[in-house]
């Protein structure tokens, strides 16, 4: 028999309101494996809510949220628990504990699971190795520059090696150049470790290089970032844009770019 193939994350029909304000009014949509949903929307369209009820952090108030393949939307904090082992989430900030080392930040799960000091130490460098800042292991969050810290956030978040990511305006508040180093992490989880993500935005740059930016291995065993071309098209991103608690669009870049919706277009020019 095959195996069934279970989408990473899928929304049916997500309804959420605090009190008389909507927040996602009848969401659906899919993350398929190895694929990196981009979620756009202005400010308090949902776009973090989304990210919550994977998390399991709040509940909807109708609607189903699958993860995996498997109904998460009423499971307990402790079913929970066992979900989000499968996730890694990176915050806006980095969100690390300043009175900790940058390697007890990225080794804190492993440590409160009681893993042995010697595999911790193995596990921290590989993490820090994807993120570029091995050199960095023992300094403390304080000595870290803003987009170190976003670095350190997304190597503690692949602790457990995780197959969907969550991404919360990672690139929010970095000069052009980190942010890239950030995107291109992205890109790299997307097309090297074949990582199902959900990436919160609201940049316009953002979009544009996780669209039409690729990573390969060269003969040299670096990685590469290359954009695609006549030859090369990237399938694995797509993207969504939220309005008013709708998915006013669902699609590619291409598809993007091309809409004729007023809304889409002032987004597009202001972002």
């Amino acid at each position: 028999m095959s195996e069934v193939i279970h989408s990473a994350i899928e929304f049916k029909d997500v309804k959420m309101a605090y009190d008389d304000r909507v927040i996602l009014d009848g969401v659906s949509f899919e993350v398929n494996p190895g694929e990196t949903k981009i979620v756009m929307g202005g400010s308090g369209t949902g776009k973090s809510t989304i990210l919550k009820l994977v998390l399991g952090l709040i509940k909807p108030n109708a609607g189903q949220i699958l993860v995996d393949g498997e109904d998460a939307t009423y499971r307990s904090e402790q079913e929970m628990v066992e979900v989000r082992k499968k996730i890694g989430m990176v915050f806006q900030e980095g969100a690390l504990f300043d009175s900790l080392s940058v390697y007890e930040n990225v080794g804190y799960r492993l440590f409160e699971q009681g893993v042995p000091e010697a595999e911790i130490e193995e596990t921290v460098r590989r993490m820090l190795r994807f993120v570029n800042l091995e050199q960095a292991m023992f300094m403390m969050p304080s000595e870290l520059s803003g987009g170190m810290r976003r670095r350190v956030g997304i190597a503690r978040a692949l602790v457990g090696s995780p197959r969907l990511m969550l991404f919360d305006e990672p690139t929010a508040g970095l000069d052009p150049i980190t942010a890239r180093t950030i995107l291109e992490l992205a890109i790299k989880l997307r097309d090297l470790e074949g990582v199902s993500s959900i990436f919160v935005t609201h940049r316009l740059d953002d979009i544009k290089m996780l669209s039409s930016n690729y990573a390969t291995i060269n003969d040299s065993g670096e990685v590469e970032f290359q954009k695609e071309n006549g030859e090369v098209c990237l399938v694995n991103t797509r993207f969504i844009m939220l309005k008013e608690g709708k998915v006013i669009f669902s699609g590619t870049d291409e598809q993007l770019y091309g809409s004729k919706d007023p809304y889409i277009q002032d987004f597009l020019r202001e972002s």
